[in-house]
């Protein structure tokens, strides 16, 4: 999907159709876990963006908000059944890459 057609909306669906691209044939050991974290991460990018539109977070707290719900995100997904955390940081990395240039054009700073 193009840059521009993703929405905050659509956040979450972006980023478990990258995850799940990512993961490949891994993602059969993962797949009950997908759409939560990636909805997690979504909901986190959210906050992110509105806190750093009104000035309520900084650069630096909004970095470290990411961070903390990308440390969980890895977790389940290396807690899962023959999951490694190469594979596991793969996927996060690939599924935040999806919304890289939207969520970055809405804070104004490269968070991703």
């Amino acid at each position: 999907m193009p840059a521009d057609a993703i929405t905050t909306d659509n956040l979450g669906d972006q980023i478990a159709d990258a995850a799940k691209k990512a993961f490949g044939k891994q993602f059969k050991n993962v797949k009950t876990f997908v759409k939560a974290e990636s909805e997690k991460l979504a909901i986190t990018l959210r906050m992110i963006i509105e806190a750093t539109a009104a000035n309520e977070i900084t650069e630096a707290e909004a970095r470290v908000l990411l961070n903390q719900q990308k440390v969980a995100a890895s977790a389940v997904f290396t807690a899962a059944q023959g999951m490694t955390a190469v594979a596991a940081q793969a996927a996060i990395d690939a599924a935040l890459g999806a919304v890289k240039k939207f969520v970055n054009g809405k804070v104004g700073f490269a968070l991703l």
